[in-house]
């Protein structure tokens, strides 16, 4: 870029409207380096005439020249064209022929005399009417709803007796693998219900009653009285089954299901508890939450008490049959009951929680 450097010099005040043509201050600028070439620049009529000559040469000011304008401006001096009509409404309708409305008039009337005709109708038979229109109506939703039945039972069949199945008296296809699973569930139970006063479930019941016991009045069973061992005989003789199907697999396992009954261990307790509660109130009997320490009954109140469980133990019922569901193993081509499942399975017909 050309740089310029100017020079100072003390000038007196110019009258700006009668300095004519401006002067740079300080003189003429004098150009430092030439960094383009002037002459390579495109040329510019000055003012925008081809021809003409710049104001001042020294400035080297070059005006770009503009299109011409080709737009007439109208003028004011010739004559003014005439506006497009507006059209006006008139202020009175036009008179149709005397012809015209001799037939219009005719034509109402017909009009009015068949509505006046309809109305007499329907205010006579309005009743009747609408009772043979309701009947047609009805007449027709039944019969579609008679159509849709009928496709619906030859789509589907008809299902009018699926309410009636009796599913507890359903027995699926045994085979022999079956027949001989439901077979060994059966010989196990009746070993279980036969000798119901040894046995690993005889000890599970004989020490939830110690516990459940001791948990609601703070003594066990011995010290109230009652004979744990006694019940669980009692409950494990009480427990009624009867066998329905089983499922053998492919991998040497099967499914047996029989339905059980069995006492409600749970809800005897609970009984003796309630019946016992003035009596053990009135004698002290607060077990382990007493203040100073467990009191023991005497054996008098441990008779007393004794003689109220095997009251409630008598009154008890056997609960209605549950379908239940045991894992049996074929072990050397003969099924066998998984005890521990066998356990578990019996301890919830028990209600040993």
């Amino acid at each position: 870029m050309t740089r310029f450097r100017f020079s100072r010099s003390d000038e007196s005040q110019v009258d700006p409207f009668n300095a004519g043509e401006p002067e740079l201050p300080g003189g003429e600028p004098v150009l430092l380096d030439e960094d383009e070439d002037l002459d390579s620049q495109v040329e510019y009529a000055p003012h925008g005439e081809p021809d003409g000559t710049p104001h001042k040469p020294e400035d080297d000011y070059q005006a770009p020249t503009t299109r011409g304008h080709d737009y007439d401006a109208p003028s004011i001096d010739g004559p003014r064209k005439a506006g497009r009509p507006r059209a006006r409404r008139p202020r009175t309708a036009p008179t149709a022929p005397a012809g015209e409305v001799g037939a219009r008039t005719e034509k109402d009337r017909r009009v009015v005399t068949r509505a006046i005709v309809l109305l007499v109708i329907v205010v006579s038979f309005g009743s009747s009417l609408l009772s043979c229109a309701a009947g047609l109506v009805s007449a027709a939703v039944e019969d579609a709803g008679e159509a849709v039945e009928g496709l619906g039972e030859a789509l589907f069949g008809d299902d009018s007796d699926s309410g009636n199945v009796d599913w507890d008296a359903y027995v699926p296809e045994q085979d022999a693998d079956d027949e001989a699973a439901t077979a060994a569930l059966v010989a196990r139970l009746e070993a279980l219900v036969s000798t119901p006063e040894s046995g690993q479930l005889h000890d599970v019941v004989a020490s939830y009653l110690d516990d459940k016991l001791y948990d609601l009045m703070g003594y066990s069973a011995d010290e109230l009285g009652v004979d744990a061992d006694a019940f669980a005989t009692w409950a494990l003789g009480g427990i009624t089954f009867e066998p329905e199907y089983s499922y053998a697999y492919s991998d040497g396992t099967a499914s047996s299901y029989a339905k059980i009954g069995a006492p409600d261990a749970n809800e005897i307790v609970w009984a003796f508890h309630d019946a016992t509660s003035d009596y053990r109130y009135d004698n002290d009997l607060w077990g382990s939450y007493g203040e100073e320490g467990a009191t023991t009954p005497t054996e008098e109140q441990r008779s007393y008490l004794c003689a109220v469980f095997d009251e409630v133990v008598a009154a008890a019922e056997v609960q209605s049959p549950n379908s239940t569901g045991f894992d049996l193993a074929l072990v050397d081509g003969a099924w066998v009951v998984d005890e521990q499942d066998l356990v578990e399975e019996l301890e919830s017909a028990l209600d040993l929680y």
